[in-house]
């Protein structure tokens, strides 16, 4: 899936605001691998994890089904990596 950089525009700022919610503390722990372990650059891990949140949002507005998170923490889980295809 090709995601237009404005998308990933948009949804950065989501991202960030998850950073701070108590309920989302594995989009922080994603960011903290990222830039440890994984050496990205912080606004690359942001737009990496805005691309897994854009396939999410995708998923879930093409199949007409409520957000998955689950699918949403296995994104970010394999991130650097990311699907070559989504639905």
């Amino acid at each position: 899936m090709e995601i237009p950089d404005e998308m990933i525009e948009t949804l950065v700022p989501a991202v960030r605001e998850q950073l701070e919610a108590p309920d989302t503390a594995y989009v922080k722990a994603c960011l903290e691998r990222l830039t440890g372990r994984e050496k990205l650059e912080e606004q690359e891990a942001l737009e990496l994890m805005a691309q897994a949140l854009a396939i999410t949002i995708n998923e879930m507005v093409v199949g007409g089904r409520p957000f998955d998170s689950g699918k949403y923490k296995a994104l970010l889980k394999d991130l650097p990596a990311l699907p070559d295809e989504a639905p």
